[in-house]
């Protein structure tokens, strides 16, 4: 179903922010997001056939071409396409929550796209008073290959109405956002077990990170993650921070101990990245990089990792820039600048020689990996080094 081609009956992307990527071998899934739909077309309490017609496909990258495809799905897509979380295991994507993108509807619940099929399915779903429905946090999978897989959702924003339907859980906090009175951010933590199909609320225990959205989670090893960034409350504001969290699984996979890096802990704490959220990462270093791959916010960078010294990101959506403008009667309303069309997709290649890394290639659109023994190597994807990008 290629919704929109060029002159040579090639399908072209177009813009979106706020939406997933996942990578399952060599291809690059996008899924939901900012697609330029006002707030009627996403209500989903009746008939939403413009919406319906987005949350039914799935965008694909291929990495080996450099081509991008739009394929249909199948079964019952999420109903949440804006902060979505979604996370890996081996062929399946997961997403759980997001924004539905009118008024102040959020969801709790978990799907499963298998990228074989592109049937969805949607997995127990989480209870009314259970799950707190947000989106904007984060989620990864946890547990040994061949063994038991649990998914880990952390933190978010929430529409504050959750805390008169949802039995809010005495151990996590939820603040309201200072400049957002209808939304709180919350760091309420649920591990889903797939083997199971339950819902966990964990025991928390160490230094749990403040109440977060737009932050950024990944894992390290089969029990052990790490939390970076996001936006807290700092009085009557909400702030970014760089702040680091470590976090490890223990008794039976039902405690979460938490402990926050400070200045000092870790080596080259001088490369210690600034303040930021909606972002992501991969790797802590810095790199020049052009204006038209930094800069940009609520995107997202996947990574295709060749060996230990050579790595190609793809830098997919995005805001370029956010300003203020007057609206009348005293009123202040914030308006969003799209990444140009140009700059939607960017591939970057690093290469690490000489004991540092740098930039080998920067290009934008489409590009192809000709090098059969390259592209053989892309196929081994992928390794747990973060790189963060603004």
């Amino acid at each position: 179903m290629d919704r929109n081609v060029d002159e040579k009956d090639q399908y072209r992307f177009n813009w979106r922010a706020r939406h997933t990527t996942a990578v399952v071998g060599e291809v690059l899934y996008c899924w939901g997001g900012d697609q330029g739909l006002d707030e009627s077309e996403c209500d989903c309490s009746g008939d939403f056939p413009k919406k319906r017609e987005h949350i039914s496909v799935i965008d694909k990258f291929d990495i080996s071409s450099g081509v991008w495809s739009s394929r249909p799905t199948s079964g019952t897509p999420p109903l949440g396409i804006r902060g979505v979380s979604c996370t890996v295991i081996n062929k399946n994507i997961y997403y759980f929550g997001g924004f539905c993108g009118h008024g102040s509807c959020y969801h709790n619940s978990l799907n499963c796209l298998d990228t074989l099929t592109l049937q969805w399915k949607k997995l127990q779903p989480a209870g009314e008073n259970y799950v707190t429905k947000r989106g904007y946090g984060g989620m990864i999978a946890m547990g040994s290959e061949g063994g038991p897989q649990q998914l880990l959702v952390i933190g978010g924003l929430a529409p504050v109405s959750t805390t008169s339907t949802t039995h809010c859980h005495h151990q996590f906090e939820y603040n309201k956002i200072p400049y957002r009175l209808d939304r709180l951010s919350t760091n309420e933590q649920n591990i889903y077990n797939l083997s199971s199909g339950q819902w966990i609320i964990p025991c928390v225990i160490g230094q749990c990170f403040l109440p977060t959205k737009d932050l950024i989670i990944e894992k390290i090893s089969h029990n052990k993650g790490i939390m970076y960034g996001g936006a807290v409350n700092d009085g009557d504001i909400s702030v970014p921070t760089n702040s680091i969290y470590l976090f490890e699984f223990s008794h039976n996979d039902t405690t979460i101990n938490w402990e926050c890096l400070n200045k000092g802990s870790i080596p080259n704490d001088r490369l210690w990245s600034k303040e930021r959220y909606s972002h992501y990462i991969f790797y802590f270093l810095q790199i020049p990089l052009p204006d038209s791959v930094t800069g940009r916010y609520y995107h997202t960078v996947s990574s295709f990792v060749v060996d230990p010294n050579h790595v190609f990101l793809i830098v997919l959506g995005g805001y370029a820039k956010t300003t203020q403008i007057d609206v009348g009667g005293g009123a202040i309303d914030w308006i969003n600048t799209r990444v140009t069309n140009s700059h939607i997709t960017m591939v970057v290649e690093l290469v690490f020689h000489d004991g540092q890394w740098s930039v080998e290639s920067v290009s934008s659109g489409m590009f192809r990996v000709n090098n059969q023994l390259l592209w053989e190597e892309l196929l081994k994807i992928k390794s747990g080094m973060i790189i963060v990008f603004a």
